[in-house]
């Protein structure tokens, strides 16, 4: 029988002691700070503009003296230098994919894929050699499902590569396929399993699932609950974005989640960018070793806390605690990133509009998102505007939507464009 609860990715990193992983960590970072000073012009730009050379940032602390990089400079640079911004460097393989994200960002894919963080996050959920996994992420332009397709096979488990949508096809692969682990976000997984019973399915006898690994959106313990109350399996997750990859797991014992040893994690002040003492809530800054995109203290916009106590499963590294919001209205639905920025771009396309507010609420687990339009004036026709409104605001945010017209008055002054009033526990 498979020990799903137990062991270790690569046992002798994930518990090193505190004292050699941070003699660990400041030697990658001094390397990939050389590094990116020679072949990056953003990171070497950004040096001399401060009058510092890499060699003054000798530890974790010195970090501090750079600057922090968010999500809409990596828009900006990519617009003035096209398509990676003077961030990606182009080794002489080549790169073997470009990934896009919201944005858009544009995101170099290495010829061999060779970071283990994701695979260690899989091993600790319970994936093992010889599985079946279904993977439910999206493969379409953005990283994180061909990442972990990639992790799977250091594990040497199967994939079926099926993304997400179509309920009936999914079932039919978990009972034709014998499939034991699922990939995914919590909220489909659900919808998958309800759909299920749906048919008369008897879940635990129909399925063979054994663990399943969610990511990409909240994850409450009430929903934990539930699915691993219907399937009798462990669900564990994981936290990371696009642009850096993978950045902290949950081991079997549920009690916070793992950073990997090939990455920085920072919590910081939001206003000043000076780290916070352990325990203490702050955005989640992360410094990556990709030698093909690296990433110096870029800002994910989530907020955190880190704390060290030891764990029962043995890994030793430091684990971050559960996300608790956002620093700026950027809202995460359906596990897509929803700018405010981007809505104002497609009601710029509708002269009738003088007002909008984007409202996330969350009904049995899962996002409902309704986007209520302020109208100049009474229109004729306003449920053709309405479907127009809901194709354009699918097409650019990728998020089906609800359009609801409100007359001129109707969205309060000031409002949040984006108002989350989802309650996480």
């Amino acid at each position: 029988m498979i020990d799903r609860a137990h062991g270790y990715f690569q046992r002798e990193k994930e518990t090193m002691s505190k004292k050699k992983r941070e003699a660990y960590l400041k030697e990658r970072l001094s390397e990939i700070l050389r590094y990116g000073y020679r072949y990056s012009k953003i990171i070497r730009s950004r040096f001399d503009a401060l009058g510092i050379k890499p060699e003054k940032v000798k530890d974790l602390k010195d970090l501090e003296k750079l600057p922090i990089t968010k999500k809409t400079d990596l828009v900006t640079f990519q617009k003035q230098t096209p398509p990676f911004g003077g961030f990606g460097i182009i080794p002489k393989k080549g790169v073997r994919r470009i990934y896009i994200s919201p944005g858009p960002v544009f995101e170099p894919g290495e010829w061999d894929y060779s970071d283990i963080r994701w695979a260690q996050a899989l091993f600790a959920c319970g994936l093992r050699r010889g599985d079946v996994v279904l993977n439910t992420f999206n493969y379409h332009l953005t990283p994180l499902a061909l990442m972990l397709d990639e992790s799977l096979k250091m594990l040497g488990a199967s994939v079926i590569p099926v993304g997400p949508g179509n309920l009936s096809m999914q079932i039919q692969l978990l009972r034709q396929i014998h499939v034991t682990g699922f990939l995914g976000t919590p909220s489909f997984l659900m919808s998958l399993l309800e759909a299920a019973e749906g048919m008369s399915l008897d879940l635990k006898k129909d399925f063979s699932l054994k663990v399943a690994f969610v990511g990409a959106e909240m994850f409450p313990e009430s929903l934990r609950q539930k699915l691993e109350g219907k399937l009798e399996i462990f669900v564990r997750q994981a936290y990371g974005t696009v642009d850096v990859g993978c950045l902290g797991y949950e081991c079997p014992e549920k009690k916070g989640m793992h950073i990997p040893e090939d990455v920085i994690v920072e919590i910081v002040d939001t206003e000043t960018g000076r780290q916070l003492e352990i325990g203490a809530t702050g955005e989640i800054v992360a410094t990556t070793f990709s030698k093909i995109f690296p990433m110096i203290r870029f800002a994910t916009g989530d907020l955190s806390y880190l704390f060290e106590d030891p764990c029962p499963c043995g890994r030793t590294s430091p684990r971050l605690g559960k996300i608790l919001g956002r620093t700026d209205q950027v809202t995460k639905v359906w596990g897509i990133f929803i700018h405010p920025w981007q809505v104002d771009e497609v009601m710029a396309r509708f002269p009738w509009v003088a007002n909008y507010q984007i409202v996330v609420t969350r009904e049995e687990h899962r996002d409902r998102m309704t986007v209520y339009v302020e109208l100049k004036e009474e229109l004729a026709d306003q449920a053709s505007l309405k479907r127009r409104v809901e194709k354009e605001m699918e097409e650019v945010l990728k998020v089906k939507g609800e359009v609801v017209l409100t007359a001129k008055g109707g969205i309060q002054d000031r409002a949040k464009k984006i108002d989350d009033r989802r309650i996480w526990e």
